[in-house]
């Protein structure tokens, strides 16, 4: 008697698990890619190779999303929920201990329909390191 239960169970998490391939996860407008960069005052930063940069951002819904930043500052994302975002700028050096350091991004930045490429200004509190 369990076994039909289990079964039905098993399937239908299986179905679920195949119905949520690549289909975004968010109910609402989207913009299919766009590209940036971070400045401080306007110009390019840059970080040095072997750190890990990652700008968490998270969207006036709540969702989250991870952006990788290179070396040089930029960006390229495929897809990202048009609205208005905080950011978090997380930086972990390679091969180091401690954690990671995080600088919250002042005034954080919004998405809007058409726009394909931006700049996302760290401000003036915001020390390379």
């Amino acid at each position: 008697m369990r076994f039909i239960p289990t079964t039905l169970l098993g399937v239908a998490l299986g179905l679920l698990a195949v119905g949520c391939g690549e289909r975004k996860s968010f109910e609402g407008p989207t913009v299919d890619a766009f590209t940036g960069r971070l400045v401080q005052d306007g110009k390019p930063v840059s970080f040095p190779s072997g750190q890990d940069v990652q700008l968490k951002v998270i969207h006036e819904k709540a969702q989250s999303f991870g952006i990788p930043i290179s070396p040089e500052g930029t960006f390229k994302i495929g897809w990202m929920p048009i609205g208005k975002y905080s950011a978090i700028l997380i930086r972990q050096k390679e091969g180091t201990k401690g954690g990671p350091q995080m600088y919250n991004v002042p005034g954080g930045f919004e998405i809007v329909a058409g726009k394909t490429d931006y700049q996302i200004e760290l401000g003036k509190n915001w020390k390379p390191q």
